[in-house]
């Protein structure tokens, strides 16, 4: 999983990569630890071909005016923004289940073949 800290960073990252998982969180609050743990399990899910990514929102501030809230998991397919969890429900096992569910209902919608 790589951090990013800057909008060139992700531009550069949508336009190489097909699909790519941006998590957005803030270390230092309670919803970040969670976040740290829920991102790395659906990490071990997703198809290696899926660039994923993290962005600390504590580091790097500009990122949050673009985001309705934080935490918050996003997911792009040819750079354009297809899918969108804000925040969590507080328990890993729940909320892996529901992103994966989630996420690969849109890729079968998009008539995509990756796993997640």
């Amino acid at each position: 999983m790589l951090e990013i800290s800057n909008h060139e960073e992700l531009i550069r990252a949508l336009k190489a990569n097909e699909v790519v998982l941006i998590g957005y969180y803030d270390p230092d609050s309670r919803e970040g630890m969670m976040f740290h743990y829920i991102y790395r399990e659906l990490q071990k899910h997703a198809d290696p071909r899926i660039l994923v990514l993290r962005v600390n929102t504590r580091k790097n501030p500009e990122f949050v005016k673009e985001l309705p809230t934080v935490p918050c998991i996003r997911v792009y397919y040819k750079g354009r923004l297809v899918f969108e969890q804000q925040g969590f429900f507080g328990k890993l096992d729940l909320d892996v289940y529901v992103l994966r569910r989630s996420i690969r209902s849109v890729f079968h919608g998009l008539n995509i073949s990756f796993r997640i």
